[in-house]
């Protein structure tokens, strides 16, 4: 009789684990499917704006020429930044990377922005109006998807579970709308 209990608590416990670990793994699996649509939204801001420095490359001065070089530098670093959060995408040091870039890059725009030909202005007010209002909406999913994650790493005795197997939080990305 005693082994019978024993056998059915381990049989439990056993159980629980492996279901308490799907779910773990689950959830990490949204955050990283969540980050890829916010990649997604990044890429496709960057591509635009890139695209639109390239056409207004040759209406521009030297000088001009020179700052849109800084803004096109500023957007290949944020493109490799990107890369190394898709590769790596529950990574801290990463994700600051990724925010570290942003705000250079929106720094550059709006240095730019100061000092560029008119003709250039309406064309990086566009890119920063795309940025205030495309990238805090991706975010959203991506952000509850990470609370999700974490507050399954912290409950007991699943947290215990997850120091085991050495799964970390997941980084909240915060921008600020005043950083975009």
């Amino acid at each position: 009789m005693g082994a019978l209990v024993v056998g059915v608590l381990l049989a439990l416990c056993l159980f629980w684990s492996v279901g308490a670990h799907n779910r773990l793994v689950r959830l990490r699996s949204e955050v990283v499917r969540q980050w890829s649509s916010v990649d997604a939204v990044w890429l496709r801001l960057l591509v635009r704006l890139q695209g639109g420095l390239a056409a207004r490359q040759s209406m521009v001065s030297e000088a001009d020429a020179q700052e849109l070089l800084a803004v096109q530098t500023a957007s290949e670093q944020m493109l490799e930044a990107l890369t190394q959060a898709r590769l790596q995408p529950l990574d801290e040091a990463v994700q600051k990377q990724v925010i570290s870039q942003h705000l250079q890059l929106v720094s550059e725009i709006r240095l730019l922005q100061q000092q560029a030909h008119e003709a250039i202005r309406p064309d990086l007010e566009i890119a920063l109006n795309r940025m205030r209002q495309t990238l805090p909406a991706a975010m959203i999913p991506y952000h509850v998807a990470v609370s999700a994650y974490n507050d399954a790493l912290s409950m007991r005795p699943a947290s215990w579970l997850a120091r085991r197997l050495n799964f970390k939080p997941a980084v909240r990305m915060d921008l600020t709308m005043a950083s975009t």
